[in-house]
């Protein structure tokens, strides 16, 4: 539960400030499976990297007042996927690129539900230019490869909205994970960032692009 979810993520941070330890070690010592998932759950509940916060970084404050999260619920949700392996969120603007030349050659654009990105990699946690990021329309139809049909979960989510440039994402969810989360009741699910782009990059100036990042959370029985 999020009790023992906190309770080891305090217990590795002794670990990571201990001489000669490393990420791996301190993963292993307080029961995550791979470093991976380590780095995921410890950025979620501190807003830093493993890998910083052992350097001797503190534990960053960034303010995000209460108002601007909300907790939703959201349906299960099919997608279209293509992945990509860059160094940052603007760098996938091909595989959107690709995604929408196919769509619209298939005569799909009319019938799409909305454009989405799932970050299966932090890009603060992983090495420069390896983070995988699935760049997502929500259409239905049969694909041909190298697309792929994916589910995005349905259940709570921590719901916040950036506005301007992509290159604000993660600020943006730093805020999210380091101070909303830590100082909530909520639990974080096992499962990426999910971003729900809710304007066009094209006919939108730059300044007004809209973000709504999705923070999934271990759900609740939902209130009928």
């Amino acid at each position: 539960g999020e009790t023992i979810s906190r309770l080891r993520i305090e217990a590795s941070q002794h670990a990571l400030r201990a001489v000669g330890a490393s990420v791996t070690g301190a993963a292993m010592e307080v029961g995550f499976a791979t470093p991976q998932a380590f780095a995921r759950a410890f950025r979620r509940y501190t807003g830093t990297t493993p890998s910083a916060y052992a350097k001797g970084e503190a534990v960053p404050s960034y303010p995000l007042p209460e108002s601007e999260v909300r907790v939703v619920w959201r349906e299960p949700t099919d997608v279209v996927a293509l992945r990509r392996v860059g160094a940052d969120y603007v760098a996938m603007n091909e595989a959107y690129g690709q995604l929408w030349a196919w769509a619209e050659s298939a005569s799909l654009l009319d019938s799409l539900q909305g454009i989405y990105g799932i970050a299966i990699d932090d890009v603060a946690s992983v090495a420069r230019g390896h983070a995988r990021y699935d760049a997502c329309i929500a259409v239905s139809t049969e694909v041909p490869s190298p697309f792929e049909h994916i589910a995005l979960q349905g259940g709570n989510y921590a719901s916040v909205i950036h506005v301007g440039s992509y290159d604000g994402l993660p600020a943006a969810e730093a805020r999210l994970l380091g101070q909303w989360l830590t100082a909530s009741p909520h639990e974080p699910a096992d499962a990426p960032l999910v971003h729900h782009f809710l304007n066009d990059p094209d006919t939108t100036p730059e300044g007004e692009w809209s973000t709504e990042i999705l923070l999934p959370l271990v759900s609740r029985r939902r209130r009928q």
